[in-house]
């Protein structure tokens, strides 16, 4: 193998800082100042990711070795801890919403288990640290979707619910939702779960904990899985540290929905293909594989891309091992082949569904004009991401550095290097997983996405469930090398950069449309009880059509069998007139617009065409018209 130079990791420095300019420069030239501020948090991470490779690059001292000599017992972080967690449980009790201040108790979490992760020692570091991750996480996920009563994220979770509480009255799979018959393997388990904990514990209730309890498992697989690739479990750690402040790992920890399940059936499939192949590996892979395909058929088709993209990055680094090969591929297409055929037309019309929406069909959570229109305040929600990306962009960067740096070793003993090797790469694979990453995070990170979908109709933004891994080791990776070179000064610049991305990734409108930071104009991700209490008396009382926004309709129809239809936004101001009966969400519209066929604000909505109409309910959160 020719030796490679450094000079990937310079070309792509240049190429970054030249798309982040080009990236910004260009909408302005173009008149679209908007999409130019939208384009800020991937310029600034751009730019600046080259910038502390080359500040802490190869030639600073500790390369690659251990993370700084600084030593403190782990008691002392986990008491503050504690400590901390508890203030937070009581504010979460003793208020209504949310407050900022709970934010940044979050973010101090976040910091702290930052540093028992660099500093801490002992034996059981790596188990003292996971609690740790997994405390973190779970107050995040639980603060929302336990302390609001019903979750309904982009309004699946209707559907699923009302498929669990049919499974438990009937004691049969359920066909209360055609299109989700095929696929209920997740809906038994939160069925089963409901009975083992009784009454008194309702099945939504049930699938929110063990949503959050899968997703706090999934940061046992990432460290697992790191530790497969590098041998310094603080690589690991901080891996499962960045997932906890990914935003899309914390909201998929909310929404339980059965594609959420799948993602920790992925990361679990990956430990599995990291692992040394024996026969019990083998059989594991083709258990986990026909989970995801049972659990979810229109999935598989993400993840045989995904395997795809990896098994690309493979040949591009000429790894005689790949983690995906001949065998992978075979079962995940006869797994996949013999349940499509098992379940006949319903997979068939579901998978032909989501290829047609992919291809050209906007996402269920279509984009408001406010997108475009007010830039800043979508900039702003981005702000989680630019670290991300950043972090992810750092570990690419020195991944390119020591394949440059150790070519010629790792050609004649690929696995022998070991960390403090003076910079040569530890697994071939982790290269791999960087490349993986750079390509995925087009599809991942939200800004492109929304306005491919705004502007194009192009759904891609499910490919978020399937690059968790990938993200989170890359960044990790990114994060445990910066620590590892830099010093104490680049360890107190890091808990800075932690800390703040833990708060941004806890108060942004993705994770917390209870009371976000920055709000943006969509919905509520949750109902409140006297929105719940008012959908059943009208429901009670009103047996005819009636028209509402999405998330109201989701709701009566899935769970109480409405007859409800969304209201068609496009009619302007005669949108109310083909419907007999017309709810709104008075309180949501208070605060947020509602969600018809599109966007609609208070200001916008025809009020005198409901005057005209009998108010014949009315509960101060929702009205009804007939």
């Amino acid at each position: 193998m020719i030796r490679l130079p450094l000079e990937p990791v310079r070309s792509l420095s240049i190429a970054l800082a030249g798309t982040a300019a080009l990236g910004v420069g260009l909408p302005l030239l173009f008149g679209l100042p908007n999409l130019s501020i939208l384009g800020l948090y991937v310029a600034v991470p751009m730019i600046a990711a080259p910038l502390a490779v080359r500040r802490f690059g190869a030639d600073r001292r500790n390369p690659g070795g251990a993370t700084p000599t600084v030593r403190v017992d782990w008691r002392l972080w986990s008491t503050a801890f504690h400590l901390l967690a508890g203030a937070l449980v009581v504010v979460l009790v003793a208020t209504d919403v949310r407050p900022y201040g709970f934010y940044a108790g979050v973010a101090a979490l976040y910091g702290l288990c930052f540093l028992l992760i660099v500093t801490g020692d002992g034996r059981s570091r790596r188990a003292v640290a996971l609690y740790h991750l997994v405390a973190v996480l779970l107050l995040v996920v639980y603060s929302v979707t336990l302390n609001y009563d019903f979750f309904v994220g982009h309004t699946d979770l209707s559907a699923h619910t009302a498929i669990a509480r049919s499974i438990l009255e009937t004691g049969r799979t359920a066909t209360v939702v055609p299109i989700y018959e095929s696929f209920q393997l997740w809906h038994v388990y939160t069925a089963f779960g409901s009975l083992l904990l009784g009454d008194a514990v309702a099945a939504h209730t049930t699938a929110y904990a063990l949503s959050g309890g899968l997703f706090a498992a999934g940061l046992g697989l990432i460290a697992g899985l790191a530790r497969r690739l590098h041998p310094d479990e603080t690589f690991g750690l901080l891996s499962a540290l960045v997932a906890v402040a990914f935003p899309l790992y914390l909201f998929y920890g909310m929404y339980s929905i059965p594609r959420s399940a799948t993602s920790i059936f992925l990361l679990a499939l990956l430990v599995a293909l990291a692992s040394h192949p024996t026969a019990g590996v083998r059989l594991l892979t083709v258990g986990l594989v026909v989970a995801i395909v049972i659990a979810h058929p229109a999935t598989i088709p993400f993840v045989l891309a995904v395997f795809a993209l990896v098994a690309l990055a493979e040949r591009a680094t000429a790894r005689p091992e790949p983690l995906v090969d001949a065998y992978v591929l075979a079962v995940s297409v006869l797994a996949t082949g013999l349940y499509w055929l098992y379940a006949a037309e319903g997979v068939v019309t579901r998978l032909a569904g989501t290829i047609e929406a992919t291809l050209s069909g906007a996402s269920e959570s279509a984009v408001p004009e406010g997108v475009v229109a007010s830039p800043w305040v979508e900039a702003a929600n981005y702000v989680p991401y630019g670290f991300a990306l950043f972090f992810l962009l750092v570990g690419v960067l020195f991944l390119l550095e020591r394949r440059g740096r150790g070519a010629d070793a790792t050609e004649d003993a690929p696995d022998a290097a070991v960390a403090g090797d003076g910079g040569r790469l530890r697994s071939p694979h982790l290269l791999t997983v960087g490349l993986v990453a750079v390509a995925l995070a087009p599809l991942v990170f939200p800004g492109p996405l929304l306005l491919l979908d705004a502007l194009a109709g192009v759904n891609v933004d499910r490919f978020g469930h399937y690059a968790f891994a990938f993200v989170a080791l890359t960044g990790g990776y990114g994060l445990y090398e910066l620590v590892s070179r830099g010093g104490l000064a680049a360890l107190l610049a890091a808990l800075a950069v932690l800390s703040l991305f833990g708060f941004a990734a806890v108060s942004n409108d993705f994770t917390a449309s209870d009371n976000p930071v920055v709000e943006r104009p969509f919905y509520t991700f949750y109902l409140e009880d006297e929105e719940r209490d008012s959908f059943e008396a009208i429901d009670d009382r009103y047996r005819g059509a009636f028209g509402a926004d999405r998330i109201s309709c989701r709701y009566l129809g899935e769970l109480h069998g409405a007859r409800c239809s969304v209201i068609d936004a496009a009619a302007g101001e005669a949108m109310f007139e083909s419907h007999d009966a017309v709810l709104v969400r008075e309180g949501e519209l208070e605060d947020r617009p509602l969600q018809f066929s599109a966007y609609v604000e208070e200001a916008d909505l025809p009020r005198e065409e409901l005057e005209e109409r009998d108010r014949v309910y009315d509960s101060g959160t929702v009205s009804f018209h007939a």
